[in-house]
């Protein structure tokens, strides 16, 4: 026997289904606010930014969670702490003949760290084709 009545349809269900399921998106929010509370404290509290920093960069490793360049260039490798150039970072130019580079050293533990600069290099991320999905929050 058919029915003419529709079956009762579960909204959670449709719901899962449009839209776009992301992995980690509590991890994410999590890293992104603790980088920002590391961005806020580095000018009043260089060693509680730094605290906040290697709290970022260890969720995003337990998680098996990528860090995009730009921002992981912005935290110190050794001690975590938010490379700001007014106060916790001293930024120098280097130009010789054939190697232009530009050395970011850390204030709190002196650290040391080269970017390289060629006018032909293009990052991975930069050129189009490595995208392969966006995913926007709401």
């Amino acid at each position: 026997m058919v029915s003419s009545e529709k079956e009762p349809v579960n909204p959670t269900k449709d719901k899962k289904k449009s839209s776009k399921f992301c992995v980690g998106r509590e991890t994410h929010e999590r890293m992104n606010f603790l980088y920002q509370a590391a961005a806020l404290m580095s000018h009043i509290n260089p060693q509680l930014s730094a605290s906040y920093g290697r709290l970022t960069k260890a969720i995003g490793k337990k998680a098996v969670l990528r860090m995009e360049p730009a921002i992981k260039r912005t935290l110190c490798v050794r001690c975590g702490v938010l490379l700001n150039p007014a106060s916790t970072a001293d930024i120098e130019d280097y130009r010789h003949k054939q190697l232009c580079y530009v050395q970011v050293k850390c204030n709190l533990c002196g650290y040391v760290k080269r970017f390289y600069n060629s006018k032909n290099h293009q990052l991975w991320l930069d050129n189009p084709s490595s995208l392969v999905e966006r995913i926007e929050f709401d």
